[in-house]
């Protein structure tokens, strides 16, 4: 890794109101296990059998399914997904398919009883089941990759970082509070990490993050929050999001308009209400997850041309 995936975010607004901010791009790190999949995935491989197959969750989309695909065919491990919903083809799951990762759709309502507690309910034990008949054994990975591995992997994020630089401030978008929890674990004396929610209602997840963080030791006066970002539901856009995602795109840097897009959205109309101090220093996490773009860029064209009003930025 290279200080190059840090990248000065240049604008007139930042200068203007005293504050200098970077991206630090962690979609740059691997163009298919993109971003903190990378460094949730990479603990894997140091399991107790690390060729033993592994299945996972996520839904048509995933970013994470899309990833973990990949990553097992660069190591040769068997990965199998249990797909929220009803059978369906997405370009995610074309790519999962022809990484050699085998599908498994379920409903919704056993999906929830699934992603959770594995045997909360005796219909998700008897999935459990017929996936072991189908598949023999296998290690069983969260959705989003969310484990106590994962965490570790994520806090060395930092690493990534040129020596001597200290952001005052991180903000990260969060999907199931992982890397968040990783980047909080990981962040130097002082230091601030905000986390702003992929879901308009999202405070069920600070209890989360808070158990991923008990026996943990911090630094000094490390602090963490997370907020909601727009009140849509997942992966939901409004024409406001889609403008700003097309004025990025202008200004050189590609979003993922499902978790990235809301962080910068949230980073926004926060420091336009004078939230952040003159002289800080803050650092957008690029998360990555730009594989989704290829299902959502007809909808933002058509949303942002619908727009009205100013672009923040």
């Amino acid at each position: 890794m290279s200080p190059e995936l840090l990248q000065p975010f240049d604008h007139s607004i930042f200068s203007r109101l005293g504050v200098e901010v970077a991206f630090l791009r962690l979609d740059l790190i691997d163009p298919l296990i993109s971003g903190n999949k990378w460094f949730k995935l990479q603990p894997l491989l140091d399991r107790r059998n690390p060729k033993q197959p592994i299945l996972s969750f996520g839904g048509a989309y995933s970013n994470h399914l899309h990833a973990l695909a990949r990553f097992g065919q660069q190591h040769g491990i068997k990965t199998y997904g249990v797909v929220r919903g009803e059978p369906r083809q997405t370009a995610t799951l074309e790519d999962a398919q022809n990484w050699g990762m085998r599908l498994h759709f379920v409903g919704r309502q056993s999906y929830r009883d699934l992603r959770g507690d594995a045997a909360v309910a005796d219909h998700s034990a008897s999935i459990l089941s017929e996936l072991h008949r189908l598949y023999g054994d296998f290690y069983t990975l969260p959705e989003g990759g969310a484990t106590k591995e994962a965490l570790s992997g994520c806090s060395k994020i930092w690493s990534l970082l040129p020596t001597g630089y200290r952001p005052d401030r991180v903000l990260v978008s969060v999907g199931t509070g992982t890397t968040l929890a990783g980047l909080v674990l990981g962040a130097p004396e002082k230091c601030r990490v905000e986390g702003v929610a992929a879901i308009g209602e999202a405070s069920y997840l600070v209890k989360a993050i808070e158990l991923q963080l008990i026996g943990r030791k911090l630094n000094r006066d490390v602090s963490w929050s997370l907020d909601a970002g727009v009140a849509l539901r997942f992966a939901k856009l409004n024409s406001e999001l889609s403008g700003l995602w097309h004025r990025v795109a202008l200004l050189g840097i590609e979003l993922d308009p499902v978790y990235t897009l809301r962080m910068l959205h949230y980073f926004l109309r926060k420091l336009h209400s004078g939230q952040y101090v003159r002289g800080e220093k803050l650092l957008l996490v690029h998360t990555g997850g730009l594989q989704g773009l290829r299902g959502q860029q007809q909808r933002l064209s058509h949303l942002a041309s619908a727009h009205c009003g100013p672009m923040p930025l």
